[in-house]
């Protein structure tokens, strides 16, 4: 079978941002205390979007961000905190999630921003300087996978006049990192696969379709993804299946059973709460608050 592939930068890539774009327990929010901006043409393939405040430098704000409930996106972030009256960076390395867990709201002041970048699973091998191996459910510095990152973005993100500006030098220095020889086309294959299935293929089916041994692939996607062909399957699953509540908030729950191959409702309904810590009703008012 033909992989749908994009080229990029003179390279070919899997076009696994065309057939999957992840989202967030609420994919709406739109304000000085967060906004989510896509990445250039020639990073879409691998980073889903940039995310943080608007105004890096503005004068006489002071505004309470909200908690806010972080459901599995099967993604990886690099987050920047940024204080620029004392010249302060801190920063962090999300690996990918299988738990959800609720960020503490707190104060931004006008000497204070956010800055971070959200890439797809399957790209942070392209960029980061490790493996994934230990990645699920990952919070740490972000010089554990990705060396003199912080270091490299002390001034741009200090000095920068707009998260524009901030994301236009961040573009250019990660189409810089992209290294595509990293890419592991065994894992390609068998991540196409999933997506394709929704996450109902059995690994059965998955290893076959990446021409490789199931117990090869387990340790190719502890290598390149940090879970399980079976972990990310579920994770999937549950992605689209949260897409297609967000977009048929009436639908027939029996439909989904179908679709995804839940044995009954109860087994559904018990899958998506393990993820998202509510019901699909609860989720979808949670979604537009």
């Amino acid at each position: 079978m033909t992989i749908p592939a994009r080229k990029c930068s003179n390279y070919y890539m899997f076009a696994l941002s065309d057939i999957y774009e992840p989202i967030t327990a609420e994919p709406f929010i739109n304000n000085e205390a967060y906004i989510e901006i896509k990445p250039c043409e020639e990073l879409k393939p691998y980073i889903r979007c940039f995310w943080g405040t608007i105004k890096p430098h503005a004068r006489n704000t002071n505004f309470q961000m909200k908690s806010g409930l972080v459901t599995p996106d099967t993604c990886m972030d690099i987050i920047f905190d940024i204080d620029i009256n004392n010249n302060k960076l801190d920063d962090l390395f999300c690996g990918i999630n299988d738990t959800s867990f609720v960020t503490k709201g707190q104060r931004e002041s006008s000497t204070t921003s956010c800055f971070a970048i959200r890439f797809y699973f399957w790209a942070v091998p392209l960029f980061s300087d490790e493996t994934m191996n230990n990645a699920l459910n990952a919070f740490t510095e972000t010089g554990a996978y990705f060396k003199n990152i912080r270091r490299d973005f002390e001034n741009i993100l200090i000095e920068a006049s707009s998260i524009q500006d901030r994301i236009a030098k961040a573009e250019q220095y990660f189409l810089k990192k992209l290294n595509l020889n990293r890419q592991n086309n065994n894992v390609m294959n068998a991540v196409y696969k999933i997506m394709k299935s929704r996450g109902t293929s059995s690994i059965l089916e998955i290893s076959e379709f990446g021409a490789v041994s199931k117990r090869q692939l387990e340790r190719l996607f502890l290598e390149y993804v940090g879970v399980s062909p079976k972990k990310l399957s579920g994770l999937i699953r549950y992605q689209y299946l949260w897409q297609d509540i967000l977009k048929d908030k009436n639908g027939d729950m029996q439909d989904f059973v179908c679709k995804y191959g839940y044995t009954d409702q109860a087994h559904l309904l018990k899958d998506f709460k393990k993820y998202h810590t509510m019901t699909p009703s609860e989720a979808i008012k949670l979604a537009y608050r």
